[in-house]
């Protein structure tokens, strides 16, 4: 389970009442809902409750959804059919039946699809079809399929776009982000979670921006980098806080908590448990509870407090067993059996580990798999029936009327040969240009970045020349009239003064060279590695306290090859370089990460930013950045960029390393 990450589908689809579900009264709600009598009222009442009972009563949230359903279905309401299909699977995804949530929104998207054949223009129908498929994303998610988790969110996205629903833009973009964190790419996820931030702060949509700091601070978490974590959560817990989200604030201080936990600072995680617990047990948050209690467990755990440890999780576990939460059945098993590992108590520890693997099997079974596989083919196989049907019809009124002479046959063959040839001829014309192309293109580019590298290495003779001659040159000419003054000179003082003078000027010839050579390959790049390099080189700009530069590294070497370790060395000094002279930025974020064989680096800064896309498609890159790319180019990197002015600059990098 991802104890850090949010991914939201309550924003894209939740009825509006539900959205401020901590000032409701469930009665009210209650009281209104037996009083009504036209359907849409009463099909939007049932819904209502069901959202409002979905985290602390499941199981009466999926009675009133039902409720909705057949009183949809009765009333033949497209619309509200969908909305309840798409509730009742959020209901199975807040409990952990997969199979049973994947069934209820594949007709829900059987049935949202139908509509939008009839109306492929209808705004409405495509916001609920769009919440949908992020709903299903979630579920690919939650088992860790993060490739086809992936896939749904960007189908969600599409729609989204083309309704110009900038919540749900931020919301999908943000869950896309989320995959990636947990596919460790984090540069890729650092990337989307920047621009979910971005659109949610641009519509001003208090759960998406939530949603992407949070997210932002999970990243952060798992890198880990602490300090950086704490300040998005915190951020949102400031939110959460202003604008009364109780239920947000749950999931917040157990964050808050963890990240506690996690920096030895065990009174504090405690407080925030508390207040996490307390919230809970306001709301009647089952979900909060069973969260809670569970995190409070391990924190004990990791104090070595045993019996306490074992309380909290019981609690944890009783809870989640009268709900049917089947995950937290499973973790709160898993870390029982920790703690009777650790008390010698095997018995307990192998009967708590087989019962979370029972638990495990159940909600990762191969028979749930193949359910969902077979719920995905029915859906997906309704068009080929189509066709097959309409297949049959045709063959059938052509046998009917299959009166046609040799001849006719004859000609039809005939031409369709020629049309073959024809084709034939062209499409190997068409091949044989694109392959000219696609040479020329190459050529172009493998000349430009020769060009580029050209420029570059005579930029740096360049600059190693200038260097020699008004630095060295001039301290070495000197150094020569003042040994050639020694010999001409009898006075003893005289002479000892101009030996001093001369040692003087030899010391400062000597730090020259030093530092000359240093320009050329850094010391710390040659004796520690790109790491120590990178650390280095910002250390001194910090102390400056005009700029804070942070670089955190995971998984990286001590060294690469020389050609890699100096490239990646100026490519990023460059970067600094360019933010220093041009971004008025108060920070920069960089993150090397190695996974495999692959490098991911990331590169943020707050600056004022500019418009990307209209300097790339502008030609005039200018040097700076014309240089970054053709070194990432020689290197075999890949790398995209993003900045808008008043957005900071993003860039991602990744090579084989």
């Amino acid at each position: 389970m991802k104890k850090h990450t949010k991914i939201l589908f309550a924003i894209l689809l939740m009825p509006s009442t539900s959205l401020l579900s901590q000032n409701n009264n469930t009665d009210s709600l209650k009281v209104v809902f037996n009083s009504s009598k036209s359907d849409s009222a009463y099909i939007s009442n049932a819904l209502d409750l069901a959202w409002e009972y979905m985290y602390f009563n499941t199981d009466t949230a999926i009675v009133y959804a039902n409720k909705g359903l057949k009183r949809s279905i009765d009333a033949e309401n497209g619309l509200e059919i969908v909305n309840s299909y798409n509730t009742l699977g959020v209901c199975y995804i807040v409990l952990g039946n997969y199979p049973e949530a994947i069934s209820n929104l594949q007709k829900a998207l059987g049935k949202g699809n139908m509509l939008l054949s009839k109306e492929p223009d209808n705004k409405r129908y495509k916001r609920r079809v769009l919440a949908v498929y992020a709903n299903v994303g979630n579920i690919y998610y939650y088992q860790a399929q993060y490739d086809k988790s992936i896939e749904y969110y960007l189908r969600s996205l599409k729609l989204a776009r083309e309704i110009g629903f900038r919540g749900g833009v931020s919301v999908c973009i943000s869950n896309i982000g989320a995959a990636y964190k947990d596919l460790l790419n984090y540069p890729k996820a650092l990337e989307y979670l920047y621009e979910a931030l971005d659109i949610a702060l641009e519509v001003g949509e208090k759960p998406a921006i939530t949603q992407s700091l949070n997210n932002l601070g999970s990243i952060y978490f798992s890198i880990p980098d602490y300090d950086s974590a704490y300040y998005y959560f915190y951020k949102c817990l400031k939110i959460n806080e202003a604008e009364n989200f109780e239920h947000e604030l749950i999931n917040n201080y157990v964050n808050m908590g963890d990240v506690m936990r996690e920096t030895n600072k065990a009174d504090s995680a405690l407080f925030y448990y508390k207040k996490a617990i307390n919230i809970s047990a306001k709301l009647k948050s089952a979900d909060g509870l069973i969260n809670c209690n569970y995190m409070i467990g391990q924190l004990y755990l990791k104090q070595g407090e045993f019996n306490k440890s074992e309380e909290y999780l019981k609690k944890s576990l009783g809870l989640a067993r009268e709900t049917g939460t089947s995950r937290f059945v499973m973790l709160a098993h898993e870390k029982l059996a920790d703690v009777y590992l650790k008390t010698n108590n095997y018995k307990l520890a192998y009967e708590h580990f087989y019962k979370s693997s029972k638990v495990r099997d159940s909600i990762f079974s191969a028979e749930s798999d193949e359910r969902i596989a077979e719920m995905e083919a029915k859906y997906q196989t309704q068009e080929k029936e189509k066709k097959i049907a309409f297949l049959n019809e045709k063959t059938k009124l052509q046998s009917e009327n299959s009166m046609i002479t040799k001849f006719v046959a004859g000609s039809i063959i005939v031409i369709l040969l020629l049309v073959i040839a024809v084709v034939i001829i062209s499409y190997r014309s068409f091949k044989n240009k694109q392959m000219a192309e696609r040479r020329r293109l190459q050529q172009q580019n493998e000349r430009k970045v020769l060009d580029i590298s050209i420029e570059t290495e005579y930029k740096e003779r360049k600059r190693f020349a200038e260097d020699l001659h008004d630095g060295l040159g001039v301290l070495l000419s000197a150094l020569k009239l003042y040994i050639n003054e020694i010999e001409g000179t009898e006075n003893r003082a005289e002479r000892n003064k101009i030996i001093r003078q001369s040692n003087k000027m030899l010391d400062e010839a000597i730090t020259n060279a030093r530092n000359i050579s240093n320009n050329i390959m850094p010391a710390a790049l040659k004796n520690n590695g790109l790491e120590t390099a990178l650390c280095s080189f910002a250390d001194k700009i910090n102390a400056t306290s005009q700029i804070k530069i942070e670089i955190i590294a995971k998984n990286i070497k001590k060294h690469y090859p020389n050609s890699l370790e100096m490239n990646l060395y100026r490519i990023l000094t460059e970067m600094i370089n360019n933010t220093l002279k041009h971004a008025s930025a108060s920070e920069i974020k960089i993150s090397l990460v190695q996974k495999s064989d692959k490098m991911f680096i990331s590169y943020y800064d707050n600056g004022r930013g500019f418009d990307y896309e209209k300097v790339m498609k502008s030609g005039n890159k200018g040097m700076g950045l014309e240089n970054t790319l053709g070194r990432i180019s020689s290197i075999g990197g890949k790398c995209s960029m993003k900045s808008k002015p008043g957005s900071g600059f993003f860039a991602g990098i990744e090579l084989i390393v």
